[in-house]
């Protein structure tokens, strides 16, 4: 069959295609100094930095609305799609304080950037739930010998002072929220529920969150050794000096986005069907138009409840948007009296599942002439409607109703 009963069936606009992209700035400006370290010893080096980075983040993916126990909206990204870029850079200046052998000496002796970049592939949206919920960069530059320098404390002795520093720069990102209209999204898979809105489409006004996280470690290797002639160079002491010199952490929104959803609005004209009153073996019909005037095809089931003698066909209906299609009422009575029934739609209108229209019918024997005698022939009486036309949007036609009437036409003979 084309068509499943309307309210057993899981039902969906059509999804959207979602781009996110934007852009943190990481140490912006952010100065630091160690002071001259470790104390009490013959060699201090104090280490001042000023950081300036940002990175940028790209994720594709696509937004599905779907109900109908309720109206949820999930956002799903596209595996590989994300790309997060990293560029840091770092300004380094160097001191150095010497105490040896009641000589002193302090001095700024070196300033020099230290550049780091990155970059890495990613399955958006890395929220909590995901199998990766956090995407990190590091970038860890290769031990760069920070200086060599030489400095003469008398004649025919000198101090040869080197290090080596080792940067290494850790950024991370991960999703907090979706704000979707009057909902969240808060975690993988754990969709929005949004209220309903009787609308051709529906508008979703969202913001994402992420968390930006970076920090910025170093190791320093000093080394200073005596220099003479006749001796050579002897190495007085080296170490290694670790520093967390910098970290941020913070929550930054993405530009706000907008997604339109179309959906389907199931109208009828009619409001009630009364169709009158006719002779006990007789039967009487009425056209029921069914208009879409979303933009997503509607459809659904039609049946009847309750204990008249009417049915409905066809017993499923199909409307693209902006069309018309329609079911035809029967009314077949056996029995005098008046009776009513329920005419209901089941469809995929999120705003409208169920739509009902109440019947009424009624039935009367004529008066019988007792001169007369012979055979009658049933006849059929089709009610006016608005509309008898399909899913193609055609004008009313009537012909449904006039065949359904035909095959119901039955013959009886007078007491």
């Amino acid at each position: 069959m084309l068509f499943l009963v309307a309210a057993a069936a899981a039902f969906e606009s059509e999804p959207v295609d979602v781009l996110l992209q934007d852009k943190a700035d990481l140490f912006t400006n952010v100065e630091i100094s160690t002071g001259f370290v470790p104390a009490d010893s013959p060699l201090q080096v104090e280490f001042r930095t000023e950081a300036n980075g940002g990175a940028d983040v790209e994720m594709e993916g696509e937004g599905a609305l779907r109900w109908p126990e309720a109206l949820t909206l999930d956002f799903t990204g596209e595996a590989g799609s994300g790309l997060y870029l990293l560029d840091a850079e770092l300004a380094a200046v160097t001191s150095v304080r010497v105490d040896l052998w009641g000589y002193t000496w302090e001095s700024e002796i070196d300033r020099r950037s230290v550049f780091m970049d990155g970059a890495t592939f990613f399955d958006p949206f890395v929220m909590d739930g995901a199998a990766d919920d956090r995407v990190e960069v590091v970038d860890t530059a290769a031990g760069t010998e920070l200086i060599d320098y030489s400095y003469d404390i008398f004649a025919g002795v000198s101090l040869e002072f080197t290090a080596d520093m080792t940067p290494t720069f850790t950024a991370g990102f991960e999703g907090v929220k979706w704000a979707v209209n009057d909902g969240e999204i808060l975690a993988e898979g754990a969709p929005a529920t949004l209220e309903p809105a009787r609308s051709p489409d529906y508008v979703v006004a969202s913001i994402f969150t992420a968390l930006w996280d970076a920090r910025m470690d170093l190791v320093f290797t000093p080394s200073l050794s005596v220099c003479a002639p006749v001796f050579g160079c002897y190495e007085v002491l080296t170490f290694d000096l670790p520093f967390e010199l910098l970290a941020d952490s913070f929550e930054q929104e993405f530009p706000p986005a907008a997604y339109t959803f179309p959906l389907p609005l199931l109208e009828s004209a009619l409001s009630a069907g009364d169709l009158g009153t006719i002779e006990p073996g007789t039967i009487a019909t009425l056209e029921v138009p069914l208009s879409n005037v979303g933009n997503l095809a509607v459809y659904g089931d039609a049946t009847i409840e309750g204990t008249g003698e009417f049915t409905v066909f066809p017993t499923q209906f199909n409307a693209n948007p902006g069309t018309t299609d329609g079911v035809v009422i029967t009314f077949a009575p056996t029995v005098e009296g008046p009776q009513t029934a329920t005419l209901v739609f089941a469809s995929n209108d999120p705003t409208l599942p169920i739509l009902t229209i109440p019947l009424t019918g009624n039935a009367e024997a004529p008066e019988q002439d007792e001169d007369l005698a012979g055979d009658d022939e049933v006849v059929s009486t089709e009610v006016a409607s608005a509309c008898g036309c399909r899913s193609t949007g055609s004008p009313a036609t009537g012909l449904l109703g006039a065949l359904t009437a035909a095959g119901l036409l039955v013959r009886r003979r007078r007491a």
